[in-house]
Parts: C-alpha cells; structure tokens; sequence
C-alpha cells in the first residue's frame, strides 16, 4: 500500500469513526427522550386520572343543582344483593362494579348483603340533615351520597355491621372491583367523618388497589 492509498484509508477510517460515534449519540439521545417522555406521561396520565376522582367533603361541597349522569334504579337492574326499598339509585358504572362484586361474594358463599342507601338529592341530604343529631349526617352538598357513586350496605339481623363475615370480606376484596372503604377507623382527622364500616365509595381498579396497597384515604390519595 503506497503513502496516498494510506492516507484515503486512514481518512475513510476517521469518518466511519466519526459516523458511529455520531449515531451512538442520536441513538442515545433519542432513548433519554423517550424516557423522559414516558415518564412524563406516566406522571400527568396519573395526575390526570387522580383529578377525575371526584372528592366531596366539607372542603369540596357539591352545588345544590349537582345530579350525576346515568342514574339506575337498583329495584329495576340485576342485582346480587338485596335492597331495604325499593327507590335506591347509583350511577350505571357503581351498579356495575358493585354487581360484579357482590355476584363474587356469592360464589364464594358470602351473601346477605342489603344495600340501605345510595344516590341522595341535595334537598334530600338538606332533610336528613334537619332530621339527624350534630355529626350523624353530612351537610348538604357535602355528603358523597349526592354524587351516586357510592352506597351503604348492611347484612340481615346484625348488631354491628363490622363483625359479620360480610364486612371482612369486603375489606378483603372490595379494592379489587374499584371500592373504598370511604371512612376507615383512626382516620376521621383527616377525611373529616368517623369510622362508617358500611359506606362504600367507587373510585376505579386502579385508584382502589393503590389505595388498599398504601392503606389512604381519599383525601390521602388526591393529595
């Protein structure tokens, strides 16, 4: 190989060096990108999926004309459960989710669940309200009743709902078809209301299994 053949060699060298490295930085840049922007999307889909989850409390009172969309008529629908009357409303999607779970309920032998009460007026809230001693009910516009996203459940001839096989396994599965257990014990200083064993509030799968997981409140959990 003379000197001027070398030199074209060494030059052609240089510059598949320079390409490679060339790529090797794209190829680099274009994965920090891209999990710069996964991780993004990962955080504001959480953050826009948090914000979805309607949070009613003294703090966050509904407007007197808030009525949910697809109220159902318990009475009318299928249903695994049983009702104390006949006039109980949820939203479509909390029928649903609360038929799938209490159909689970009965296959595993757990039964004699009664929904008492579900989707409630403000001007319902306001007589219940007039018709309860101080901090046995919620001021209008701030119970999660309006919202018909969420029920009360008992079980037949109880003296306390929490000591029935009904409420354990509800505690133990209710996260896995989108529920809370909206107030639990020991921690009425931060929802604001004392432990309620029966009420039930629909969250989604995934807020309810993240919730369970990490033992939060809702407010826990939007915060």
């Amino acid at each position: 190989m003379n000197r001027e053949t070398g030199k074209k060699v060494l030059k052609k060298r240089r510059r598949i060096s320079q390409t490679g490295a060339l790529a090797l930085l794209v190829a680099a840049a274009l994965i920090f990108a891209a999990g710069f922007y996964l991780g993004y999307e990962k955080g504001a889909g959480q953050k826009r999926r948090a914000s979805d989850i309607l949070l009613v409390n003294a703090d966050h009172p509904l407007s007197p004309d808030y009525v949910p969309d697809e109220l159902v008529n318990l009475y009318e629908m299928r249903h695994s459960f049983r009702l104390s009357r006949s006039d109980i409303y949820l939203t479509y999607g909390t029928y649903l989710a609360a038929q799938e779970m209490f159909a689970a309920a009965e296959s595993e032998n757990v039964n004699g669940f009664y929904i008492t009460s579900g989707y409630r007026s403000y001007e319902r809230q306001k007589e219940v309200y007039a018709e309860c001693r101080d901090g046995y009910a919620q001021k209008p516009g701030c119970s999660e009743h309006q919202t018909g996203l969420c029920f009360d459940v008992t079980a037949e001839n109880v003296g306390g709902f929490e000591n029935t096989p009904q409420y354990a396994w509800l505690r133990q599965n209710a996260w896995k078809y989108g529920f809370i257990q909206r107030y639990p014990a020991n921690k009425a200083h931060i929802t604001g209301i004392s432990y309620e064993p029966w009420h039930y509030r629909y969250v989604g799968t995934e807020a309810a299994a993240y919730m369970h997981k990490n033992n939060l409140t809702l407010e826990e959990y939007l915060n």
